[in-house]
């Protein structure tokens, strides 16, 4: 194990130590270890699925809640757990019990940093911008982007428990290039936040098409027929980080790559109405997502 970072500077580290740190700080709530192993059971029912997520009632609020929130606008009241799981089928539920749950596990983890509910928004925003970009490009599976997006930074909460200082230094030097950020990030630490957040989905056994969007998210036309999904988050990426760091929307755009548009056959001049329907969704979200059902 190496030592933490001291008056000397930051210790460099493997991969594989700090994904050995992450199971020992922050372990995914038993329910969605259980709902896994309801999934990957060939002979298991939308119903055994309810009865998992019934376990926690929290969580079955919650699940509620979102169900009949503007986020999926279904025309009548949705009261019963096995009609969510139903409506919402078993990808959403699935995408949002990760999300929550991974919410639930990172949520004790103390960071310099940044406070958690920051951290949070940001990543639900980013999360909104994936959704409504892949819905702008015509992608079937829209909704999954949200959660690609919504992950995409998690990596960043192990960096900023264990190396605040060094990360502190890779966001002032990088400032508003978000991979400026990850090379000083490599160049620190040995790691950046991308790279360790590939590993935490394989180590959660999330689906390949997650992982591929860790992996390939500066070279999207790397991801094959993960290319459109991934450049999609990319854009949503490039996009949170700049308007966080207090740039102007049409600096952004003039910075993102002109592969990303041809990829997504996106104009440029779109993302102005886009951006701006996902900062109207994400203040119900935080609430809805990320409350307790109490």
């Amino acid at each position: 194990m190496s030592t933490p970072e001291g008056a000397a500077g930051p210790a460099r580290v493997t991969m594989s130590e700090l994904v050995e740190d992450s199971r020992s700080l922050i372990s995914l709530p038993e329910v969605y270890v259980r709902l896994r192993q309801v999934m990957d059971a060939p002979d298991s029912s939308m119903e055994d699925v309810a009865k998992v997520i019934a376990l926690d009632p929290a969580l079955t609020a919650r699940l509620l809640r979102i169900a009949n929130s503007a986020l999926y606008n279904f025309p009548a009241q949705i009261e019963t757990l096995s009609r969510a799981v139903n409506i919402l089928g078993l990808r959403q539920v699935h995408d949002l019990v990760l999300a929550t749950s991974v919410a639930k596990a990172f949520n004790g983890l103390p960071n310099e940093l940044m406070d958690m509910k920051t951290f949070w928004y940001r990543s639900i925003y980013r999360g909104f911008l994936a959704r409504e970009f892949a819905t702008a490009v015509g992608m079937r599976d829209a909704e999954s982007l949200f959660i690609r997006g919504l992950l995409l930074d998690i990596g960043h909460l192990m960096l900023y428990h264990r190396f605040p200082e060094a990360c502190r230094t890779a966001l002032a030097e990088g400032g508003d290039d978000l991979q400026a950020v990850l090379e000083r990030e490599q160049a620190l630490m040995g790691c950046d936040a991308i790279a360790l957040g590939a590993e935490l989905m394989r180590g959660w056994r999330l689906p390949p098409s997650t992982v591929a969007t860790f992996e390939h998210l500066n070279h999207p036309a790397d991801a094959g027929d993960q290319a459109t999904a991934v450049a999609v988050v990319h854009l949503a990426a490039q996009l949170a980080h700049g308007l966080d760091t207090d740039l102007l929307l049409h600096e952004i755009v003039r910075r993102v790559d002109p592969a990303i548009w041809d990829l997504l056959r996106l104009q440029p001049g779109q993302v102005h109405d886009l951006v701006e329907a996902a900062s109207e969704e994400v203040l119900d979200a935080m609430y809805r997502v990320f409350t307790n059902g109490d």
